[in-house]
């Protein structure tokens, strides 16, 4: 390949190197310049003719938007990019975080990436789960009941991801990567290529890109993102909180007060909603959570 160049997507990045495809190809490359940096997503340009004769990465191609959290010292740290949706995956088995998926659905909401909610292991239920999704729902955001099991609910998943980029996120053991193994046939195939290219090197830390069949592979894809116990998305103002949950962010208009956080302030419209019942306490108690993570590190 010595003396070409190309076009493809970051299908896994590792340290100082990515897996990229371009076109059928699927290529190991180098990073060029110290400070290059590439995620999930990314789309790229390459050449080859290195001394070693390797291909590597020398442009990134301007990002339509960018997925990013908050890492231990409240610096953001990119998980995926060029996204047209964020599906959290939930499940009766392990014991939904919904503060986490609230989180997740704020951060797609500060990007104006559309947002799914995928329940697994649908053929388990509990009154918890019924009475969040029926929230969720009411709020506008889709949710989907499959199961990895028993295959229920797989063509509604399926159309529900036939279009676009789709990051999967969740809490460990849910079962994203059962689903992308019945999502994505040769999953097992291209885990093993992508373990294959980068040589060894760890990779369970980091997102993964795979192919729906369904549609051309720039159009249709799933991307695999590790388990987390927490996520955050980063924002530069406290009132960014507000904006990522929905009935908040409407009910907000109404305060007596235009700077209201929605905290201690008298004459809230969305305390007094909360009250009522109207708002959810436990959506209301994740906003607060997020507010005040948002003081903290401002």
């Amino acid at each position: 390949m010595s003396g070409s160049s190309g076009t493809g997507i970051v299908l896994a990045s590792y340290g100082r190197g990515a897996l990229v495809q371009s076109g059928a190809d699927t290529l190991s490359c180098a990073l060029r310049g110290r400070k290059q940096r590439v995620v999930c997503g990314d789309r790229v340009h390459w050449v080859s003719g290195e001394a070693d004769g390797g291909p590597a990465i020398d442009a990134l191609e301007p990002r339509r938007n960018l997925l990013e959290r908050i890492d231990a010292r409240g610096r953001p740290e990119p998980v995926a990019a060029n996204l047209d949706r964020v599906a959290m995956v939930v499940a009766c088995e392990p014991l939904p975080d919904w503060f986490v998926v609230d989180r997740y659905w704020a951060g797609a909401r500060l990007k104006d990436i559309d947002a799914l909610l995928i329940v697994n292991k649908s053929d388990l239920s509990s009154d918890d789960l019924a009475v969040e999704l029926a929230n969720y729902r009411m709020l506008g955001l889709p949710c989907v009941e499959a199961s990895a099991r028993n295959g229920a609910g797989l063509p509604a998943l399926r159309a529900a991801l036939a279009d676009g980029a789709t990051l999967l996120v969740g809490q460990s053991g849910v079962g994203k990567s059962s689903l992308v193994n019945l999502l994505v046939p040769d999953a097992a195939a291209q885990t093993a290529e992508l373990t294959r290219e980068v040589e060894g090197r760890h990779t369970t830390t980091t997102a993964r890109r795979y192919r729906l069949p369904s549609g051309p592979e720039s159009q249709s894809a799933v991307i695999d993102a590790p388990g987390v116990r927490d996520f955050a998305p980063p924002a530069t103002l406290a009132r960014a909180a507000e904006r990522g949950f929905v009935e908040i962010h409407e009910r907000a208009a109404d305060c007596r007060f235009s700077d209201c956080r929605h905290l201690e302030e008298p004459q809230c419209a969305v305390r007094n909603a909360v009250l009522a019942h109207q708002i959810s306490a436990r959506r209301y108690e994740s906003y607060r959570r997020l507010y005040r993570l948002y003081e903290k590190l401002a």
